[in-house]
């Protein structure tokens, strides 16, 4: 489970700082990005956070700042104050006088409004009429990281502008279609993972899951990154309410990912040899600040609302068998951004509401269902600010409790933003006349045509203080994300983008930290490959067998039954990182649609046997590609290579719902010409997997031929610590599915069956054909059992009710086809051949006896 250590509570002098791979300063949605992607990667992890589990407003204190120029502006203060009241939890105005930030675990994502959208191609571009325009980065090469940030966040498809209407589930409305300087935009909305209606809240979410191998220092503010020779060596830690307690943590990899103020300010803070700021050689840390200047262009009258909410309020598109929700808004062309030589803006309904004149996009409006009236609806612009270098944070002669210097902001929204409000008010006025669209009345600031008068705060979404690019000159980081010429300083978040565009930076953040986590996992196995040497006998003649997936926690096991069978091993590796010098490790991706040949043949070069395991779960973006594409082209790389045995890790997925109750290899198999949601009565996501598992071993059949190919229909697969998750169950839930039979196997038993299967085929001599085997525990215990051998109260549950009417609902039709969980795995062909499965029960029952004895729940 996730270690969270409170620094300011513990006394604990023996706590062990000197065995984290990888060190993440802030618990935001950069950081906690960074921590999922990079768990159980073979990674060790320290998330350093400033705030506590809940937000104090002692910790608020820290995140005080003295700001210069127009920027500290009281009528400022007055428009940021008029946002949602639900922003912040403590919201101090003296504090606050620039940007919204939560010292929190969850950082600024616990107030955000929870609205995402993808960059446009555009802002990736070098703009003549933009200073400092360009990404070192094209919207190409972020894309895939784009579609695992969706995936993360919830959201998808990606369809920001017209092409949502493309889908022809929403149909455009005629007067929008008359829009010519103007294109629909389209941000979505995350939801929480509990249930509630609330925007997700990625630290409440990080909280209920399970990470083994990172560790959380809560109150404990980064004060300093040391360096030596060019070389990140640690960093140093106060207790943040206190300051009683310091700890250097030793450490040779460190991301910081506090947000844009913060990231400029640790870095200023930090020296090298020579007393320069980290990052600083050129002074560009803390410049280039930007964020995205908002203010009402105008407003729509009451009786023309209805056709107001029908425009921009918010639409709903069916996909992957769900209900995605798209708020709707207009965004400035890229043809009139170049005459008009303006920054990227879009264009957002607000509706001010008859109680407490509370101000609210219509998506908001229409989630919460809120009864009151809508009063009249504003018209807000969002801009784009291009990156001025005379934007920026420095450090202050005031000092916070801490004693550490407190970031000094100075910040405008600069002319060229100003005078493309007036522009694009005035023609969003002129089109929505000739457009048809009534009732829309532009604000007197901006009808007055004098920059002076037009109001623009900050949104709260700060960036480009630690900017990315390839000139060191005018830039903090490479396109990895580290810092010029200090290897292993890595930032991460807003602050290293080079242009901010005019949407919510979140999706953006988080693709660029999953992108960021590719890239140190790649590091790492570099450096874990030098480091492991291949201890086996070149002259040793035993079988080499090809293990894929080899670091997975099946393929762990089942490298370990191989080697102890006296067989040499090589393994395949994608993202796990390998930790046994025994094996000869090749790491490869089999997600990458651009697999060669050559690639696959180096692969099996001297293979006698192939284990493949590799595969992507359920959900992932790359499943079709690695379970099908690559598969059938690793199995040609086989036939061509002569390999004499292939193992193939399957699913008893492959089944659906079944018609009987005992399940046998001779049962029926999904037929995929058939619609999958007939055949099998689970989510979409499951399905999807069942198809593709089916779909594998249609494929395998084709060449079978050539070589003998076990088939490995395999139960779920968990090691013991997993099954008590029963017992953190609600009452609803035990009542509805506490009957289930849990099919649970372990990774042990089932290396052991393959092991067993591949040594019958190559000492029997076995030479062409397709076998299929069922790797599971006939015997499997039910929830209930399990339940009730800890000592829990027994109840009155109803043991298939709720899945037939489950089945009907997803089925549409009454069908003789039976829950598995209501089934049971034979496994009597496996026994048949001479194996044993050893129980694993006793070590389930064990595992949750101690777990209900220390009244642990699952995932907190």
């Amino acid at each position: 489970m996730t270690l969270y250590v409170d620094l300011e509570k513990t006394r604990n002098a023996n706590i062990d700082v000197a065995v984290f791979d990888i060190l993440i300063v802030g618990a935001g949605a950069a950081g906690l990005t960074l921590a999922r992607e990079l768990s159980g990667q073979g990674l060790r992890l320290l998330i350093v956070e400033s705030g506590s589990l809940e937000e104090t407003q002692d910790h608020e204190a820290l995140n005080a700042v003295e700001v210069d120029g127009v920027g500290g502006r009281q009528d400022l203060h007055f428009v940021r104050d008029m946002s949602p009241a639900d922003r912040m939890k403590f919201r101090v105005t003296n504090t606050h006088i620039y940007d919204f930030r939560c010292r929190v675990f969850g950082g600024s994502a616990m107030a955000w409004s929870g609205e995402v959208a993808q960059f446009d191609v555009m802002d990736f571009y070098k703009r003549e009429w933009v200073a400092q325009s360009g990404w070192p980065l094209s919207m190409e090469v972020l894309a895939p990281y784009m579609a695992r940030a969706a995936q993360r966040l919830g959201v998808n498809p990606l369809l920001m502008n017209n092409r949502f209407w493309l889908s022809g589930q929403p149909i455009m409305p005629p007067e929008i279609d008359r829009l010519t300087s103007f294109s629909s935009y389209f941000w979505q909305i995350p939801r929480s993972l509990d249930g509630t209606n609330d925007a997700m809240r990625i630290g409440k979410d990080f909280r209920k899951e399970n990470h083994h191998d990172v560790t959380v220092f809560l109150n404990a503010t980064a004060s300093a990154i040391r360096c030596d020779d060019g070389k990140v060596t640690g960093v140093q830690i106060i207790s943040s309410m206190s300051g009683n307690r310091h700890i250097f943590v030793n450490v040779g990899y460190v991301v910081i990912a506090a947000g844009a103020v913060e990231n400029a300010r640790i870095l200023l803070l930090s020296k090298d040899n020579k007393g320069t700021a980290l990052g600083n050689k050129h002074d560009v840390v803390g410049r280039y600040l930007m964020d995205h200047p908002t203010t009402p262009l105008g407003s729509f009258s009451a009786p023309t609302l209805g056709g107001v909410a029908s425009m921009f309020g918010v639409f709903t598109l069916v996909a992957k068998h769900r209900a995605f929700m798209y708020s709707h808004g207009l965004s400035v062309t890229p043809i009139v951004q170049e005459q008009q030589r303006l920054t990227n803006m879009a264009v957002r309904a607000n509706a001010c509401l008859s109680s407490g004149n509370l101000i609210q996009t219509l998506a908001r409006h229409v989630n919460r269902n809120s009864a009151r009236k809508i009063e009249y609806v504003n018209l807000d612009v969002v801009c784009e600010q291009p990156p001025l270098p005379q934007n920026r944070v420095t450090l202050s002669r005031h000092r916070d409790l801490l004693g550490l210097q407190i970031p000094k902001i100075a910040w405008d929204a600069g002319e060229q933003v100003r005078r493309g409000v007036m522009e694009i008010g005035a023609l969003l006025a002129r089109e929505f006349q000739v457009a048809g669209i009534g009732g829309f009345q532009l604000s007197p600031s901006v009808t007055a045509r004098d920059p002076a008068n037009i109001f623009l705060p900050q949104r709260g979404h700060s960036s480009g203080t630690t900017r990315m690019g390839l000139d060191v000159a005018s830039s903090v980081v490479d396109p990895n994300s580290q810092v010029h010429e200090i290897k292993g300083l890595y930032a991460a978040g807003t602050s290293v983008f080079p242009t901010s565009g005019h949407v919510d930076p979140t999706l953006m953040t988080i693709a660029l930290s999953i992108r960021l986590a590719d890239h140190l996992r790649e590091c790492f196995a570099s450096q874990r490959l030098s480091e492991l040497t291949n201890k086996a006998s070149l002259d040793d003649i035993s079988p080499l067998v090809l293990v894929t997936g080899a670091t997975g926690n099946l393929g762990t096991e089942i490298v370990t039954q191989l080697l102890a069978k006296g067989y040499r091993v090589r393994g395949q590796f994608h993202r796990r990182l390998p930790t046994d010098g025994r094996v000869e490790w090749v790491q490869a991706d089999f997600s990458k649609i651009d697999q060669t040949d050559a690639d696959l043949d180096v692969l099996l070069g001297g293979v006698s046997a192939v284990i493949h395991l590799a595969a992507s779960r359920p959900g992932a973006p790359a499943m079709h590609v690695a379970n099908e594409v690559n598969l059938e082209r690793l199995v040609r790389a086989c036939v061509r290579n002569g390999i004499k045995y292939l193992g193939h890790a399957s699913s008893i997925a492959v089944y659906g719902s079944p018609t009987n109750r005992l399940i046998t290899e001779s049962n029926p198999l999904l037929n995929l010409n058939v619609a999958i949601d007939k055949q099998f009565f689970e989510n979409g996501t499951m399905r999807e997997y069942a198809r593709s598992k089916r779909a594998e071993e249609a494929v395998i059949s084709k060449y079978a031929q050539h070589m003998h190919v076990d088939l490995y229909r395999i139960a779920m697969v968990r090691r013991s610590c997993e099954l008590e998750q029963c017992l953190a169950w609600g009452r609803a839930t035990r009542i509805a599915t506490m009957y289930r039979n849990s099919h649970y196997i372990s990774p042990h038993n089932v290396a052991r069956a393959v092991s067993h299967l591949l040594q019958i085929s190559l000492n029997d001599g076995k030479t062409v054909g397709i076998d299929a085997f069922n790797i599971a525990d006939i015997a499997s215990p039910t929830y209930r059992d399990l339940y009730h051998h800890v000592g829990r109260q027994r109840l009155f549950y109803i043991p298939l009710f709720f899945d037939l009417l489950k089945g009907l609902a997803m089925g549409k039709r009454l069908s003789r086809r039976l829950p598995i969980g209501f089934c049971r795995i034979d496994n009597s062909k496996l026994r048949s051949t001479g194996f044993n499965l050893e129980s694993d029960w006793h070590n389930f029952l064990s595992v949750a006896l101690a777990r209900d004895g220390e009244q642990v729940k699952i995932g907190t």
